[in-house]
Formats: structure tokens, C-alpha cells, sequence
């Protein structure tokens, strides 16, 4: 919990942010809020799940609709059903990004070699373990990583080639 506040307290809002892209991001994504008539349309395992879980989930969903993917991979060591589904559901087609949603306590970035320029990773709870954080800051340092966003529940990596490589933290 600790760990959370020190977050908060060094983290920015979308106006600490001198990336267009970024401040864009946030301000037409991460901070639309959610209303109770779409809390009530996520999975009944996700209702059944705490208010930060139900904020991530639409969140998420917010993510995979703004940038459109045709293809995807879930790698979890505790697969959730209603994630995969999402992702499933929002894949398109001829969108030439790949999302990666990880979930994982450990990670090999080896697969990062093979990352395109208009991918994205989706990382669950970075900070949850120091194994988790210790690959979020190899993600973050990696010369792959052009933009990091740091929510703390979630981690988001894109690989923007037209961008300075940057580290944002981001209060969610």
C-alpha cells in the first residue's frame, strides 16, 4: 500500500504530461469515467470483483476500442476468462497492431526482438511483486520501449518510433 501512495503523490495528471499523444491518451481515455449503466453490462465475474478490478476491465476496454488490433496475445499465469474474451471480441481486422495483455510474474523479453511499431502491452499490475516489477523496469529501460505509461494497476508500453522514448506516471 505504501508503494501506492508514493505513486500517487509523484504521479501527474494528464496536464504533467508534455506529450501530445500522451495527453491525448489520458484525457480521451484513461479519464473518461465509467457510468453505472456500463458497470452493469461488464461480466458477472468482474462485477463480482472490487471497484479497482471494474475500473481496470473498463479501462481496458476503452484501450482495445481506441487502438484497433488484428491479432493479440493473453499470457497469464492465472488466465480470467473475461479478459480473454474481451480481447477476442475487439480483435478486427487489416489494423496491422498486435496487443499483448500480460498478466505474468515472470517474463522473458525476448518476444520484444519481434514487436512492431504500432504494438502495444498491456501489463496487469506491475508493482504487484518484485518479480513483475523488476521486468516493468527492464520493459521501461529496453531500447524497444519508446512510451511507457505507468498507472500502477496497469502498465502501458507502446513502441512508437516517431516519439522520444519517455516514462510517464500517471495517476488512474
Amino acid at each position: 500500500m505504501l508503494k501506492y501512495w508514493r505513486h500517487y503523490f509523484v504521479s501527474h495528471s494528464r496536464h504533467g504530461t508534455h506529450s501530445p499523444f500522451v495527453y491525448k491518451l489520458v484525457d480521451e481515455v484513461i479519464y473518461q469515467k465509467t457510468s453505472k449503466e456500463s458497470i452493469s453490462e461488464l461480466p458477472q465475474t468482474i462485477q463480482n470483483e472490487s471497484k479497482v478490478e471494474q475500473k481496470k476491465y473498463a479501462l481496458i476496454d476503452r484501450l482495445l476500442r481506441t487502438f484497433a488490433y488484428d491479432n493479440f496475445s493473453y499470457w497469464a499465469d492465472r488466465p480470467l476468462e473475461s479478459y480473454k474474451k474481451l480481447l477476442q471480441d475487439q480483435c478486427g481486422s487489416y489494423a496491422y497492431r498486435h496487443i499483448y495483455y500480460i498478466d505474468l510474474d515472470d517474463l522473458d523479453l525476448n518476444f520484444l526482438e519481434n514487436v512492431g511499431d504500432r504494438d502495444l502491452l498491456i501489463i496487469n499490475e506491475p508493482h504487484l511483486s518484485a518479480k513483475r516489477e523488476a521486468y516493468w523496469n527492464k520493459l521501461k529501460e529496453d531500447d524497444h520501449s519508446v512510451v511507457t505509461i505507468d498507472l500502477y494497476r496497469i502498465g502501458l508500453v507502446y513502441f512508437r518510433k516517431e516519439q522520444r522514448k519517455e516514462n510517464f506516471l500517471i495517476r488512474f
